[in-house]
């Protein structure tokens, strides 16, 4: 009996490939889809079949092939100021692959659709929290383009599904890992990898939200509870969230990179902008079982260790 197939859009970039990689290693067969391979992207998927090419094109030239689940990664994280482009253009670029690939999925009789969404959907002062935490029952109402086009996704999402097709918003929150780098659609690193960064290369941690309090969840270990989504199926709920990581305070955090290396100081700064609580989640899934890596222990994966010295 051949191996299951996945298909997974956006498999070049920092979450999908681990996405991908963990797939892999669990015994699926991997149809890895992305607009650009760069070198690094492509050392990591040996062995993965690899498609190169823009949705919904590569999608369209596949009709009528047979898969057993696509999980739609691929967007634009990038604002549209920074783009050169408008909001309207820049909605149709994450919304036009998304319908393509949810038409492609019921083409491809998949029996489950995932779409990777993002906590992005929260603004600051989202209600109701539970113990202070931003759960599938607060409503989200942030504006920005991004968040916009990934609120909207899920509720095509969730109205994609009929019996026999099964779909599922799985809202991604900070999230840190080997490999992170920036790509033309997501420009920006982590808090987390931007602080190790500042402290290797300036020996100076700003910290520009210093009162802010976030999760980090270890990429790897999210990839995992994503294989378990699509080995074990999906539960009644059409949105959840990535289970409820470890949470730290970025001057918290700071410091502890900072004690990592030697004559770093950290520069906390006055109170910026205002940032959602972290997320939690309270609706069962793979990820309520995961036990998350601290984020000292994420601190021991990321810091080299002649750095301690």
């Amino acid at each position: 009996m051949s191996a299951p197939t996945v298909l997974v859009t956006g498999a070049g970039g920092f979450v999908c490939s681990e996405i991908v990689l963990a797939l892999q290693s669990s015994g699926f067969s991997v149809v890895a889809v992305d607009r650009d391979f760069d070198e690094a992207a492509k050392r990591r998927l040996a062995g993965v079949e690899l498609v190169t090419g823009a949705l919904p094109q590569v999608l369209d030239a596949w009709a009528g092939r047979r898969v057993d689940a696509v999980i739609h990664g691929a967007a634009i994280t990038a604002p549209p100021d920074a783009l050169g482009i408008s909001r309207a253009d820049h909605l149709a670029a994450n919304i036009e692959p998304l319908t393509a690939a949810l038409r492609f999925a019921r083409g491809a009789a998949a029996p489950r659709f995932l779409f990777l969404s993002s906590m992005g959907v929260f603004a600051p002062n989202d209600l109701p929290l539970s113990k202070g935490l931003v759960t599938e029952a607060t409503h989200p109402t942030a504006t920005c383009a991004y968040c916009v086009g990934k609120r909207a996704g899920e509720l095509l999402v969730t109205n994609a599904q009929e019996p026999g097709f099964r779909t599922l918003s799985l809202r991604l929150g900070n999230t840190c890992g080997p490999e992170e780098g920036v790509r033309a659609s997501r420009p920006y690193l982590s808090r987390l990898r931007r602080m190790v960064d500042a402290a290797e290369s300036d020996r100076k941690i700003p910290v520009p939200t210093p009162e802010a309090v976030r999760e980090w969840a270890w990429l790897p270990q999210l990839a995992l509870g994503v294989v378990a989504l699509i080995r074990d199926g999906f539960g009644d709920a059409p949105v959840i969230h990535a289970g409820t990581p470890p949470t730290i305070g970025d001057l918290e955090l700071a410091h502890a990179v900072a004690r990592r290396m030697r004559g770093v100081a950290v520069d906390a700064l006055a109170a910026g902008e205002s940032v959602r609580p972290p997320m939690g989640s309270d609706a069962p899934s793979p990820f309520s079982a995961i036990d998350w890596l601290s984020v000292e222990g994420i601190l021991d994966n990321l810091m080299p260790v002649e750095a301690l010295n």
